[in-house]
């Protein structure tokens, strides 16, 4: 038997009281994930932090998080590191090749500033050339667009899953394949997909796979994870480093590495949010990832098809199964006032600057009622 979607939602309190559809900029918080985050709280009050006890527990919540990440990605435990979001994530990747003047980096024109501004500034510091694939090609042929611009000064191409623009999902597969036979390095921003799409890294071919807590994972705010394939290690060096990227520490700050990306851990971690993320992923995982990447499936296409059907309305994502975004427009309206009205209205979305749109996300909570709402709030703003 399926989930019962009331059941369901009654673990969103959020929902009771909006149409919440912008789990892109951050999901709802289930209430289990909030006793967690408490009851690690009022364990800090009740003795030391740093009592062996607590240090011991305090590790076996990580071994549990990676353990729960690296199912989630069909990976071992030993292939996730825990860090504290997406950008984080890449730029552990993006500072640990070891650049040279006149190297080059390739990545879209879709990317989030998660991604967009650590490449700029990579690339001015160390005097490398990037290039974006212009939107219409990247929506495309990927992989063709990526190998036309690969060339033997190329050491990464980076670029997201899900684009968070347009919500279409991008080739990475494709774009792995011609970043390899060019002998680079590749990256993906899995902040729209992990938790809405099926996401197994090792199966795309990439080499990096950087993603967060607090948007279709639902979980909180200041964490992330991080999977690195096993051949990429050795190439993607240490720039943020510390006390837990190894053990055997020595004096004079040699240590003996962790063998799989653990190493790019770096310190201590937010200990009370860690339980929170588990309960999270646990109870997403008793729901069945199966189920809720088909209810994301079909609520994203529903919300679609009733969008389309309002005058006025050009839906800008590609048609077919993308992810749980949809971004739109809406003929004389801007787009950020509308969104400000529809807040006023209890219909949370956001807006983008580049496209001037606006962008709901439907996530498997998303039941009819709330895209009927959305739809009708949006025709009401037209006049």
């Amino acid at each position: 038997m399926p989930p019962d979607l009331s059941s369901v939602r009654a673990e969103l309190p959020c929902l009771a009281d909006e149409t919440y559809l912008n789990t892109g900029g951050a999901g709802p918080f289930p209430a289990i994930a909030a006793a967690a985050v408490g009851g690690a709280v009022a364990g800090n009050l009740a003795r030391g932090r740093l009592s062996i006890a607590t240090a011991q527990e305090a590790d076996e919540r990580q071994i549990r998080l990676r353990a729960e990440l690296g199912t989630l990605l069909g990976a071992g435990p030993e292939d996730v590191a825990i860090t504290g979001n997406t950008t984080v994530g890449l730029d552990v990747v993006i500072w640990g090749i070891d650049w040279r003047p006149g190297d080059e980096i390739i990545s879209t024109a879709l990317e989030h500033p998660g991604l967009s501004v650590p490449l700029r500034v990579a690339a001015r510091r160390m005097g490398a050339t990037l290039h974006l694939i212009p939107a219409e090609e990247a929506h495309g042929d990927l992989e063709g667009a990526v190998a036309r611009r690969a060339g033997p000064r190329t050491r990464l191409v980076a670029l997201s899953h899900v684009a968070w623009t347009t919500g279409a999902r991008l080739d990475v597969a494709g774009a792995a394949r011609a970043a390899r036979a060019a002998g680079a390095l590749s990256a993906v921003d899995g902040a729209q997909s992990v938790g809405a799409i099926p996401v197994d890294p090792a199966a795309l071919g990439v080499d990096a796979y950087a993603f967060p807590a607090h948007k279709w994972l639902l979980g909180p705010e200041g964490l992330g994870g991080l999977w690195v394939a096993p051949e990429a290690r050795e190439r993607i060096d240490l720039s943020f480093a510390g006390y837990d990227s190894g053990q055997d520490h020595r004096s004079d700050g040699t240590l003996t590495l962790h063998a799989g990306s653990r190493r790019y851990e770096i310190s201590t971690p937010p200990a009370p949010l860690l339980p929170g993320w588990s309960a999270t992923l646990a109870w997403l995982e008793g729901l069945g990832w199966d189920w809720i990447f088909e209810r994301v499936r079909a609520g994203q296409a529903a919300a679609r098809v009733r969008l389309e059907d309002i005058p006025g309305v050009r839906v800008l994502t590609p048609p077919g199964d993308q992810g749980g975004l949809v971004t739109f427009t809406l003929d004389g309206v801007d787009a950020e006032a509308a969104c400000r009205a529809l807040h006023e209205r209890g219909v949370v979305i956001r807006w983008l600057t580049e496209p001037a749109a606006m962008r709901a996300s439907i996530g498997f909570y998303t039941d009819s009622a709330d895209i009927e709402r959305l739809a009708l709030e949006v025709a009401s703003l037209s006049g």
